[in-house]
């Protein structure tokens, strides 16, 4: 009896195989371009359309595989950061905004319809269903391919080969079988795509090329510095380390920077770059050397000397090396800046800037605050004396 269940439960299981092998078909292409016309160059791939059954992450990589079988066939394709900023929807109403910004000539949409992952006793059966479908400029429909990519393998599926399907099988249980799936999948839809247009030369010179001009680390304070490069406008720019890569914000055109704690400082005497990527994927790089050690902190001293004010300064840190001493010395700072008030508790209004280690007491006998300025911008705490 129980061996009359086990023969029925095979015979299920290869009848569900069988139909699941049926099931694939291909890829099917809808052209709406003239015979032999080509497709636009540069295409933005807009946010993915896609399933609720599917996984983020499974969506991002089929994504990542298309731009990368796009730009093997000589696709000019736009960075996906510069359409997440944009658009804000798989439709996508800012395409306009899109193309106008970044010169792009055409849009894409990915959508997957289905993937299923079908483990049997002896056997896996794996099928990934979607379409891309590019547009133009102005929103005419050019090419749809639509396809269902399959993969089987295991004991039930691959006949004479035992041990190479065990070790497919195992492969099926991670996430090894969706990758090859994916391009698969990738490599097939762009290949029924009609070849590119030869990219024009605005979109070589203005949209792909990049250039970095320089590249700086200097602290701002004691605990914080900030790394700057200057460049190509619109473009993303990044600080690159043995650990991280962070992005600069754009902070006027072509200016990139971002401060960074000396908490968590990446150590100085690993190699670090600044690269500045194009929105369609070219790059350059340049090194970049960071702070090692943080500059002395100031700490200021005013009194009030008859019609006068003497400035006193101390270094202070933790590096002996930098200078930081503690020591009060004669005030050697970039600048001194002065503020007054009608009264000691203020409120305090900036009267006046001096780079010596005096200066005029202000008429009125007024309160007096003073801050200073070292080297690399580093301010004190402003200290207030009152004055008689």
């Amino acid at each position: 009896m129980h061996r009359k269940l086990r023969t029925l439960a095979q015979t299920h299981l290869l009848g569900a195989a069988v139909a699941l092998l049926a099931s694939g078909c291909g890829a099917t292409v809808h052209s709406n371009l003239p015979a032999g016309a080509p497709m636009p160059a540069s295409l933005a791939l807009l946010p993915a359309d896609y399933s609720v059954d599917i996984p983020r992450e499974r969506i991002n990589l089929v994504r990542q595989s298309i731009i990368n079988q796009l730009r093997n066939r000589g696709f000019i394709v736009l960075d996906e950061q510069a359409v997440t900023l944009l658009c804000s929807s798989p439709a996508c109403p800012e395409r306009d905004k899109l193309a106008q910004k970044y010169i792009v000539d055409g849009f894409a949409t990915l959508r997957l319809n289905s993937f299923s992952r079908n483990n049997f006793l002896a056997g896996y059966y794996n099928e990934l269903s979607g379409q891309l479908s590019v547009s133009s400029r102005s929103g005419q429909d050019l090419v749809t391919v639509t396809n269902t990519e399959n993969e089987e393998g295991g004991l039930l599926l691959q006949s004479g080969q035992l041990f190479q399907a065990i070790l497919s099988s195992v492969k099926n249980t991670g996430d090894e079988a969706f990758d090859n799936l994916a391009d698969k999948f990738s490599h097939t839809i762009v290949e029924k795509l009609p070849p590119p247009a030869e990219a024009p030369t605005r979109i070589t010179q203005e949209g792909v090329q990049v250039a970095l001009n320089s590249a700086t680390a200097t602290w701002s304070s004691p605990t914080m510095y900030r790394v700057c490069a200057k460049g190509t406008p619109v473009s993303f720019a990044y600080l690159v380390t043995a650990k991280n890569r962070t992005n600069l914000r754009e902070v006027s055109p072509g200016l990139y920077c971002r401060n960074f704690s000396a908490l968590v400082a990446e150590d100085p005497s690993h190699d670090a770059s600044i690269e500045l990527r194009s929105a369609f994927g070219t790059s350059v790089r340049q090194d970049v050397s960071l702070p090692s050690s943080p500059p002395c902190d100031l700490k200021s001293r005013v009194e009030a000397n008859g019609g006068e004010l003497r400035v006193a300064c101390a270094k202070v840190g933790s590096s002996a090396a930098s200078g930081c001493t503690g020591a009060v010395t004669p005030c050697s700072a970039q600048k001194v800046v002065l503020f007054t008030a009608p009264s000691p508790a203020g409120p305090f209004a900036k009267a006046g800037e001096f780079s010596s280690a005096s200066a005029p007491l202000p008429a009125g006998g007024a309160n007096v605050q003073v801050m200073t300025v070292g080297a690399g911008g580093v301010a004190s705490l402003p200290v207030t004396a009152q004055t008689r």
